[in-house]
């Protein structure tokens, strides 16, 4: 049998593991009732996480809302790094999220920045994984790229072959240019006399117009005077001859009549052959008027074309 002393002792050594028991559980588990949150998954590939260590920040849109808990490297795939993190409790966790690495300040350390979410997407579980966007590494390759080709592109287009492509292009501009001044100074009497001619042949139609419409009007009152006349010639006979001497003077008056119809038809289609002449002459007119202002376009677009227009005759 134990005697009291054996009991005291024991009872002491119990006491003592049970107090020993508490201190190391409250290590562990207080500081995980101090810390509450879900944890989540974060898989960086092909990326160095050099700077992000345990307890550092992680934020959604420069705000804190949790923190690193660990780093690994995936057993499965030795191109990843495997970040848990712990986000503070209330803060949804969408689908449609993204991790990226951004450095703190100029001391080289990282903390992780969560961005995008929306209200409509799914919420993540605990334990999920946040997809990883474009991070340092990538948008530095990608700048890197952009200045190297940038770089062989300045030095292709500064090449001898190019740049001597460029002197001959300046030089042929240059004669081009010094061939278009000399041919239009050359043909810039005959744009006058073009522009002189013009203005002539518009003043003849004018005048021709003038002279036309008075011949209108002459022609007009003569067949208006034509026929008064002849009316009032059948009163006269009418009233000084007899009905058989009428009927002889009748017969006479409608052969004069229609032999002053017949002039009067011609006249009338001598006419209409001037105005249809004068149609065809305000039309060629009109053709010179156009060509001569197609002429004009086409210089002023492409002067070049004097120049083709000349090596041609030659």
């Amino acid at each position: 049998m134990m005697t009291h002393e054996q009991k005291t002792r024991l009872g002491i050594f119990l006491t003592l593991a049970t107090v020993l028991f508490m201190a190391v559980a409250g290590f562990f588990i207080v500081p995980k009732l101090r810390d509450p949150g879900d944890v989540f998954v974060i898989k960086f590939r092909n990326a160095s996480v050099h700077g992000l260590v345990e307890g550092s920040p992680v934020k959604y849109q420069g705000v804190p809302i949790g923190r690193v808990i660990g780093l690994e490297v995936s057993p499965l795939d030795m191109n990843c790094v495997q970040v848990d993190v712990k986000i503070r409790p209330g803060l949804p966790v969408k689908t449609d999220m993204k991790a990226t690495l951004v450095y703190m300040g100029l001391t080289g350390q990282k903390y992780i920045e969560i961005t995008g979410g929306t209200p409509e997407a799914p919420n993540l579980k605990a334990h999920s994984e946040i997809l990883a966007g474009r991070g340092l590494g990538e948008r530095a390759d990608d700048i890197i790229s952009n200045i190297e080709t940038t770089a062989k592109r300045i030095t292709e287009f500064l090449s001898p072959e190019n740049v001597a492509r460029v002197n001959a292009f300046l030089e042929n501009t240059q004669k081009a240019s010094s061939a278009l001044s000399d041919v239009l100074e050359s043909r810039q009497d005959s744009l006058r006399n073009t522009l002189a001619s013009f203005e002539r042949a518009s003043a003849e139609f004018a005048k021709a117009t003038e002279n036309f419409v008075p011949m209108t009007e002459d022609l007009d009152r003569l067949v208006r005077t034509v026929e008064a006349n002849a009316q009032k010639t059948l009163g006269n006979i009418s009233d000084r001859f007899s009905a058989e001497e009428m009927g002889q003077a009748l017969k006479d008056v409608r052969d004069f009549l229609a032999t002053a119809s017949v002039s009067l038809k011609k006249v009338e289609s001598v006419m209409l052959e001037q105005q249809s002449e004068l149609s065809r002459t305000f039309a060629s007119l009109g053709e010179a008027v156009e060509n001569l202002a197609r002429f004009s376009r086409e210089i002023a677009d492409e002067p070049s074309a004097i120049l083709r227009t000349r090596k041609d005759k030659k």
